[in-house]
């Protein structure tokens, strides 16, 4: 029995599931750098994990939209991707594999390896979402929607249910105060739509200028689009002057 097999054998031990699929397992740590290792043969590896990390990709972005869709039903699209893309990106998903311990069972290259492939972001995002496909080719979408949940769940409830996520209009009104003096006002623009699916749309004014607007299927979340609106515009301001 080779060490990769024990190694893999070891992985796979401290999964809350069980996965039978020994070499869909294997395929999830080999970087396509060492498919030109010699060992590589040795082991009968032939595959890397990029069709993995292509599958992966969807199926985590499927997910997470869906659990941010259902956790947020008041929230507008737009803020809904922002959301989306603070979860699931390079950085993050490469804590994750981290947290799970995925960079001791790589397989890289030996170039890759001594270049700092095994702490490399990119790689390890890449690993994590790999895994992700092989947890759902093994156990099906439902599986692999609970694991994820489970995953990102502290993710959700510290990143973008803490203060610091929402936090355009409290912002706006420091830097509005700071610059002109002045807090920012809240307008609303207009209101349609259905009574049980309206949409607000709110400007952000300040100094009588309107400086952002926003969208959204309430009122606080209108404001919340306009002030992000109103700072980037302020922001890109004060690069040109």
């Amino acid at each position: 029995m080779t060490n990769h097999t024990v190694k893999t054998e070891e992985f796979a031990a401290t999964l809350p599931f069980k996965f039978k699929n020994a070499q869909l397992l294997k395929t999830v740590f080999v970087h396509r750098s060492f498919l030109n290792e010699k060992e590589a043969k040795t082991l009968g590896l032939r595959e890397s994990n990029e069709r993995l990390e292509f599958l992966g990709d969807a199926v985590l972005g499927a997910a997470v939209s869906d659990i941010l869709y259902a956790r947020y039903p008041a929230t507008a699209e737009g803020e809904l991707t922002r959301m989306r893309a603070r979860l699931v990106n390079k950085k993050t998903l490469a804590g994750l594999a981290l947290e799970l311990g995925l960079p001791r069972y790589l397989r890289l290259g030996k170039g890759e390896r001594a270049s700092g492939g095994a702490e490399n972001p990119t790689i390890l995002a890449s690993t994590f979402e790999a895994f992700i496909a092989a947890v759902y080719v093994e156990l099906g979408f439902d599986s692999v929607y609970g694991y994820i949940l489970e995953l990102f769940n502290p993710l959700i409830n510290e990143d973008l249910a803490g203060p610091g996520h929402f936090d355009f209009k409290p912002r706006l009104q420091e830097l509005g105060q700071r610059v002109y003096k002045e807090a920012p006002s809240y307008r609303l623009v207009s209101e349609t739509g259905a009574p049980h699916k309206k949409t607000f749309a709110v400007e952000a004014i300040i100094g009588g200028k309107v400086l952002g607007r926003g969208c959204a299927a309430s009122k606080k979340e209108a404001e919340q689009a306009a002030a992000e609106e109103a700072l980037q515009n302020l922001e890109r301001l004060n690069k040109d002057s």
